[in-house]
């Protein structure tokens, strides 16, 4: 039996890619092999964290996770790979998303090489979506200290190999798995009750605009398109779900200043994973209006869901839709989601895109991706 470790943030740390860890480490848990995850006990600094928090409250089953590492502290980086040295894995995965944790990682994945154990990077952006200082020359150093990659779409694997350090490094490529934690589909009236619209707007139509308002994830775009006529005509409602982690004064006056308070219901928290499942189920179609992208783990929650999604043509989403046949890729322009939507609504596309969503989500599963990362290990012979 392999033995694997993955170091990245886990429960009770919240987030997409927390969630995604703990699926991963799930699913291995749940077949009867040996994985563990080595979490975080500080992850930013609060300063450096946009949000009012970085935890969950609500308790999980089948949690073994280890929260070790502070990411200001090099003592408990040492200490780390001393565990991590003591448990002997076969393989460790080291998940990366930001240049801020490039120097803590690395250091600790030089200490496990020296004792011969492998270093996967589960690399879900190469660059951040905002830039910062010295960004490259750090992810430089975190690739040099990995001896192998996984990626969750093409374009990340693209960036990567602009660094002369992965030359010669194994890159695996798995799409991003399908989120099945949120609890079941529930009847989209029901769904929308819950979230409690009135009874004379529930039959009416709805869009999800879902996860952390970042400027990068194009609400602002879509605030335009809420303020077209076509839109407005087809009595349109935009939900907008999710914690701001980007200026809300400046959506706010675009809303007033379009007149669109009456048809965006603004929920503008961090959604509990008790409560996504409202979401997904209340809309007809989910709107990611992307600026740029790498994947997206709101779209994985979508297909759980059965939802068809109007997605951006960026960076790695162009992966998940095939247009006009389970969804829409469009330009980064107003009018390009107007005519999508309007297509979606006016020729009843729904039961049509649903069939066919359900027909491709066995290609995302985290069976696919567990394999991935056993066979990256085995097949580099490090059985």
């Amino acid at each position: 039996m392999l033995k694997r470790i993955i170091i990245g943030p886990g429960y009770p740390l919240r987030g997409g890619i927390s969630e995604s860890n703990q699926a991963l480490d799930h699913f291995f848990q749940d077949s009867g092999e040996y994985s563990k995850i080595v979490s975080y006990s500080l992850q930013y600094p609060q300063f450096l964290f946009p949000g009012k928090k970085q935890t969950v409250d609500k308790p999980i089953d089948k949690v073994t996770n280890l929260s070790m590492i502070n990411t200001l502290n090099p003592v408990s980086w040492f200490k780390t790979a001393k565990y991590i040295i003591r448990e002997n894995p076969n393989y460790v995965i080291l998940r990366y998303w930001h240049p801020y944790f490039s120097v803590c990682l690395s250091i600790i994945s030089k200490l496990l090489k020296k004792k011969s154990i492998f270093i996967i990077g589960w690399v879900d952006n190469v660059h951040p979506h905002e830039s910062i200082p010295f960004q490259k020359p750090l992810t430089s150093f975190f690739i040099k200290s990995c001896d192998a990659f996984l990626v969750m779409s093409k374009s990340v694997e693209k960036q990567l190999l602009q660094y002369p350090a992965v030359h010669n490094k194994e890159i695996i490529f798995s799409p991003h798995p399908i989120y099945n934690v949120f609890g079941p589909i529930i009847n989209k009236f029901d769904a929308r009750k819950r979230l409690g619209f009135s009874t004379s707007s529930i039959p009416g139509n709805f869009i999800l605009f879902f996860g952390l308002v970042r400027k990068y994830k194009g609400l602002d775009l879509l605030l335009d398109v809420m303020g077209s006529s076509v839109i407005q005509k087809m009595n349109i409602k935009l939900i907008v779900a999710g914690e701001f982690y980007d200026s809300k004064e400046k959506y706010m006056k675009k809303i007033k200043s379009l007149d669109l308070d009456s048809c965006v219901v603004l929920h503008d928290f961090y959604i509990p994973n008790e409560d996504v499942a409202h979401y997904f189920c209340a809309a007809d179609i989910v709107v990611q209006p992307y600026l740029s992208a790498t994947q997206s783990g709101v779209s994985m929650v979508a297909y759980n869901f059965n939802k068809p999604m109007v997605l951006t043509n960026v960076g790695g989403l162009s992966e998940y839709v095939n247009d006009k046949k389970d969804g829409y890729l469009v330009d980064v322009k107003p009018e390009a989601i107007v005519s999508a939507l309007k297509d979606y609504y006016v020729n009843k596309r729904e039961s049509q895109f649903v069939a066919e969503i359900k027909n491709k989500k066995s290609s995302y599963s985290w069976k696919n991706l567990a394999g991935k990362f056993d066979s990256l290990y085995n097949n580099l012979n490090h059985e």
